[in-house]
């Protein structure tokens, strides 16, 4: 994987664990709201396109 790419699916996988770290402990402590729905739903988001993006930039597809 280039540098550049290593990097940015890093990042993204940081800001949904974040994200999610955030939403559901959120919710654990104080309760569910509209608004820790939706940082759940972003932090998922944010992964599965970590989850593509890392996918689509590994040196198994330039064999």
């Amino acid at each position: 994987m280039k540098r550049k790419a290593e990097r940015r699916c890093h990042l993204l996988l940081a800001v949904s664990l974040v994200l999610l770290t955030i939403g559901v402990g959120y919710d654990l402590v104080v309760g569910t709201k509209l608004a820790d729905f939706l940082v759940i739903i972003a932090g998922l988001l944010f992964g599965w396109i970590a989850f593509l993006y890392c996918l689509g930039n590994t040196e198994l597809w330039r064999a």
